[in-house]
C-alpha cells in the first residue's frame, strides 16, 4: 500500500477492505498513520471499544473515540479502526476530516465507500454506487419518513411505496438503503427501518406466488 500513498492522498475517504487471503489490517494502521503524519495533521481512532485499539503501541497514546465516549475534532484524520455501525454514528456530522476505514467483517462497509466515492486501497479504484437522479431520490424519501424513527404507521406505508419504487426499477439493494440511511440516522432508528424492510422483502417473496402487491408506489399515493 505504500506505493499507492500519493494517490491516498488525493482522496478524502479511503477504504481499507478486510482481505480474505492477505492480512489488511495492520497494512491499514500502517495507512492510516502516514495518512496523518502527510497531511501533518490531528489523527484520531475511532472503534467500538477503547481496548479494540490499545494494544497497539501506535494507536494507543492516540486520542480513541468509542461507542460511549468522545467525538472526533473535525478537520484532521480519522482512523476508522475495525469500526462498529455504532460508532460510525461519531463521524456523521465530520465535514472536512479524512476518513481511513479499516474494516473488519467482509463487505460490511462496502456500501458506505460506495455512497462516498471512496478510494480502495486494496484495488486501487474510486468505488461508486452508481445512483442516478431518480434512485437518488428515492432513497432520499425514505429517510425523510424517518425523521421520527420510522415509528410512525404514516412513515412505514411511505417507505414502503418508496421500496417498491426501487424493485420496480430494479434498484433495491437491502444493504444500500441501510447504508445511506446510516450516513443520518442512529442504529436505534435503523433498527425499525430493518423491520420495515423484512416486511418489504416478505411481501415481495409474496409475489412470487401472487400478482398483486398490498403497497402502492410512491407515484400512486
Amino acid at each position: 500500500m505504500s506505493g499507492q500513498l500519493e494517490e491516498v492522498l488525493r482522496h478524502r475517504y479511503i477504504y481499507v477492505p478486510r482481505g480474505t487471503e492477505t492480512d489488511t489490517i495492520l497494512p491499514g494502521k500502517r495507512l492510516g498513520l502516514a495518512v496523518a503524519r502527510e497531511r501533518r495533521a490531528r489523527l484520531t481512532v475511532v472503534a467500538p471499544r477503547k481496548d479494540s485499539a490499545t494494544h497497539h503501541p501506535e494507536l494507543a497514546k492516540l486520542d480513541i473515540v468509542t461507542e460511549r465516549s468522545g467525538h472526533p475534532q473535525d478537520g484532521g484524520v480519522v482512523l476508522a479502526w475495525c469500526p462498529t455501525y455504532k460508532v460510525m454514528e461519531k463521524i456523521q456530522l465530520q465535514k472536512r476530516s479524512v476518513v481511513v476505514l479499516v474494516e473488519w467483517i467482509p463487505g460490511e462497509f462496502d456500501r458506505w465507500a460506495r455512497l462516498h466515492s471512496a478510494y480502495n486501497a486494496v484495488t486501487g479504484e474510486v468505488m461508486d454506487a452508481g445512483l442516478n437522479a431518480e434512485v437518488s431520490k428515492t432513497l432520499q424519501g425514505i429517510v425523510y419518513e424517518g425523521y421520527n424513527a420510522w415509528t410512525k404507521s404514516t412513515d412505514e406505508v411511505m417507505t414502503l411505496s418508496f421500496l417498491k419504487d426501487l424493485a420496480a426499477s430494479g434498484a433495491y439493494d437491502r444493504e444500500l438503503v441501510l447504508a445511506y440511511a446510516r450516513q443520518s440516522k442512529s442504529e436505534h432508528s435503523i433498527d425499525r427501518l430493518k423491520k420495515i424492510l423484512d416486511k418489504f422483502e416478505t411481501s415481495q417473496r409474496s409475489l412470487l406466488t401472487t400478482p398483486d402487491s398490498d403497497f402502492p408506489t410512491s407515484r400512486n399515493l
